[in-house]
């Protein structure tokens, strides 16, 4: 499991305070998680959430990347990135 919390997020301390956060929920749920490489990015609206909000868009996105299509079980590990809330990008 690998955290993504970019500059955009705050200061060092609001960016460590986000990992520790999403690190916890992760750990919650790390025993229903199949094998594999997982990236959480967060965006700097992440910081910002209650408890309560964090979890449920973690949540989400975890069961969003375990019921995605997964590649054959003979090769790699799967890997799978997760994005918390963050700001809306285009597409052009």
């Amino acid at each position: 499991m690998a955290y993504a919390v970019g500059r955009a997020v705050g200061t060092a301390v609001a960016r460590n305070r986000l990992r520790r956060r999403l690190r916890a929920i992760v750990s919650e749920r790390a025993e229903r998680l199949p094998a594999g490489a997982y990236l959480v990015r967060a965006g700097p609206e992440a910081a910002g959430l209650g408890s309560a909000d964090l979890r449920t868009a973690l949540v989400r996105a975890l069961e969003r990347a375990v019921t995605a299509e997964t590649p054959a079980p003979t090769g790699p590990a799967p890997d799978r990135t997760l994005v918390a809330p963050g700001p809306a990008r285009s597409r052009s």
